[in-house]
């Protein structure tokens, strides 16, 4: 069994997809597979990935039926996962140089169910911001559970920066959802029920903000959808993990700061109507 399964869901990232996976391909670990999710993308990426795939081994190209969304495609690609440990990689972002050594090292002196690993931000036009994590995750115990360092929960609340031991996935039955903002309701359920959380302090991922084309620049009612998000995290917690009040607070307060965000204070994301009617 190879120790890492990457999954990639692939839509619309054809000036992107070669950068991504040269950048796996490229890293010094060979420990690893690549499970590329075709999701019926409509641009050339099914060409480069099958490019990819009849080079390499190590790259297998699952093809959606239709196209899924990001959350159901990442569900397809654990299907087919192998590995020890899955990572939910995206295919518009790279692996930093060193990245999968540094992984492979890190769970193996830690045993970890879920690893927290650190990132930047590369903007469109050229200036590279440090993720915070870096600076939270220097802080962290070796082994942990989210009770006894809460402060994970204020890591930024993605699937990508987070490798997570596959047999967990499937012991809990945990499937993505549908919809903008699925990442939410992966992210915490699985923080409460990781019983050996890790952090790895260092980049792995360069978090590419794009100028056009993020959901985060999107205009539309769709931003709503975090609140049925949040209501699952909750809710798979809770059954997960019976979280403490403690713990809950955290979330609650999280959760707050995540709707003001999306659908508050960020200029641009409602459309005027929207606005309107919230008193915005």
């Amino acid at each position: 069994m190879k120790l890492l399964s990457i999954v990639l869901p692939v839509y619309r990232v054809q000036g992107y997809l070669r950068q991504c996976l040269d950048s796996m391909l490229e890293q010094s670990y060979p420990d690893f597979e690549i499970v590329a999710v075709d999701d019926c993308s409509p641009d050339r990426s099914g060409e480069i990935l099958a490019e990819y795939a009849a080079r390499d081994s190590r790259v297998r190209v699952v093809t959606a039926p239709q196209n899924l969304g990001l959350g159901r495609a990442r569900n397809l690609g654990l299907e087919h996962a192998a590995g020890e440990y899955v990572w939910f990689v995206d295919s518009d972002d790279w692996l930093a140089v060193g990245a999968l050594a540094a992984i492979a090292r890190r769970l193996r002196e830690t045993d970890a169910d879920l690893l927290v690993v650190g990132w930047d931000r590369v903007h469109w036009d050229g200036p590279v911001e440090v993720g915070s994590a870096k600076r939270l995750l220097g802080d962290a115990p070796v082994t942990f559970t989210v009770d006894r360092w809460p402060a994970v929960l204020d890591v930024l609340h993605v699937a990508w920066n987070k490798v997570v031991r596959r047999d967990l996935l499937v012991r809990l039955g945990f499937a993505f959802e549908a919809g903008w903002y699925e990442d939410v309701s992966f992210t915490f359920p699985l923080l409460a029920a990781a019983e050996r959380i890790s952090a790895l302090p260092r980049t792995c991922v360069h978090y590419r903000q794009r100028r056009t084309g993020a959901i985060t620049r999107t205009v539309g009612d769709r931003h709503f959808e975090v609140f049925d998000h949040w209501e699952r995290a909750f809710a798979l917690a809770d059954r997960y993990a019976a979280p403490s009040d403690e713990i809950r607070g955290r979330l609650f307060r999280r959760m707050i700061w995540h709707y003001l965000q999306c659908c508050g204070t960020r200029p641009g994301c409602r459309p005027p109507r929207a606005a309107d009617s919230s008193g915005g």
